[in-house]
């Protein structure tokens, strides 16, 4: 079992098809804080057949945007996505997600719902933007 299984579980059992999440929410939900390259790479996220990558991609979601300055990650639910069923042991043994007080994540949320697809667009093209910047004249890992 992968120790990203609680990520991966969170996610199946979402019903909104995306997740913007802080980097404690995720720290909260995996039970251990997140490796220093998250916080300082973009390629932490993106690609592979990692293990960390499989904890969302297996589920049949992908990242959607980062932002390592406000410390936020949007997971999507990828429609092109095989995602396996859980099974019933699978939802018994998860424990129920806590709701908790309003964050200024939730303040960050409703700023992108209210600005529409422009301002998700816009984020997501300044985070590729920052990625390609930062990786120019690397080779592709």
């Amino acid at each position: 079992m992968s120790k990203y299984k609680p990520l991966s579980d969170r996610l199946a059992r979402r019903e909104a098809d995306d997740w913007s999440a802080s980097f404690a929410e995720l720290e909260e939900a995996l039970g251990f804080p997140l490796p220093k390259s998250a916080r300082d790479q973009n390629a932490w996220w993106m690609g592979g057949d990692k293990p960390h990558h499989e904890a969302w991609k297996g589920v049949g979601w992908r990242i959607e945007a980062v932002d390592r300055i406000a410390q936020t990650v949007v997971f999507a639910r990828d429609p092109g996505a095989e995602t396996p069923e859980p099974t019933p042991m699978d939802v018994a043994m998860e424990p129920p997600i806590a709701s908790a007080a309003k964050t200024p994540r939730q303040g960050v949320v409703s700023a992108a719902v209210a600005g529409g697809a422009a301002a998700l667009l816009a984020g997501g093209v300044a985070v590729v933007a920052n990625f390609l910047a930062k990786r120019k004249g690397e080779p592709w890992r």
